[in-house]
């Protein structure tokens, strides 16, 4: 028998767990893994690929004329030469059943990944427990939705606005980028690659002991951060409240910013 049949076979019998698994992968919640390799994860479908081919077998004994021959099957894989030809005879004879009944399996393996995506996501099960939590950490970081970790006090229902504090070092320079969150951006290996704001400003750090401006408001409504720029980052995650203009404190006044007419007051 030659063995490169046999790895397309095993391949076949795997792909269903496979495909299972890059659908639950697909979306900006998961990255790719350093270490990952087409032998990884097909070990990593071996169980799922299991499971997808009992529940199809069943259904197609009890609902079907049509039945595994593991006989056969054990035949191909194992290379049992005098058993071959009738085998592959065996093959020829329901090939069109075969391609469909894969084809089915394939299709619902894909479905299956991304309903199970979206049913974790859904009742917040990557939040609450660790064993379902995908692999972009930055995700939870910048949504906020690690307030809903069980080792911390906080809940992500509660934030209506998330602040950013950019510390960047620019021509040798310390600015801080204060601004509301927009959007993040990673490459493929996951690292982070920039922080988009929206209604950003800033500030020169040297300035602070000798002017009164500490903030300059920057002429645009969103602002692009590099990574490469990034010192560290403070995320503000906010519960605010609608107060009518009358009930704030001269205090409180002192710490709102006000921008351009087409944009909202960011308080600090």
């Amino acid at each position: 028998m030659n063995i490169a049949f046999t790895t397309i076979l095993l391949f076949i019998i795997l792909a269903p767990g496979f495909t299972a698994r890059n659908a639950y992968n697909s979306s900006k919640l998961s990255i790719i893994d350093r270490n990952r390799n087409l032998v990884n994860d097909l070990t990593w479908s071996i169980i799922p690929s299991l499971a997808l081919h009992t529940f199809f077998i069943v259904i197609l004994h009890n609902t079907t004329n049509y039945y595994i021959d593991f006989e056969q099957l054990g035949n191909l894989i194992l290379g049992v030469a005098n058993k071959s030809e009738a085998s592959f005879r065996q093959l020829g004879d329901y090939k069109y059943a075969i391609f469909i009944y894969n084809l089915i399996l394939f299709t619902t393996s894909f479905f299956a990944g991304f309903l199970i995506k979206e049913t974790v996501r859904k009742f917040n099960l990557d939040r609450k427990i660790r064993y379902f939590r995908f692999s972009n950490k930055w995700h939870y970081i910048f949504t906020g939705e690690c307030l809903d970790f069980p080792d911390v006090p906080d809940h992500y229902e509660e934030i209506t606005d998330k602040i950013i504090n950019v510390l960047c070092k620019v021509n040798g320079r310390n600015i801080l980028y204060t601004g509301e969150y927009f959007n993040y951006y990673i490459d493929s290996k996951g690292d982070l690659e920039a922080v988009h704001l929206r209604n950003p400003i800033r500030r020169y750090l040297e300035n602070d002991e000798v002017s009164d401006q500490k903030y300059y408001v920057i002429s645009s409504r969103y602002l692009v951060i590099p990574n490469s720029d990034i010192i560290n980052i403070n995320f503000r995650y906010l519960a605010m409240q609608e107060i009518d203009e009358a009930d704030i404190t001269p205090s409180e006044r002192e710490n709102i910013i006000e921008f351009d007419s087409d944009q909202d007051p960011l308080y600090i």
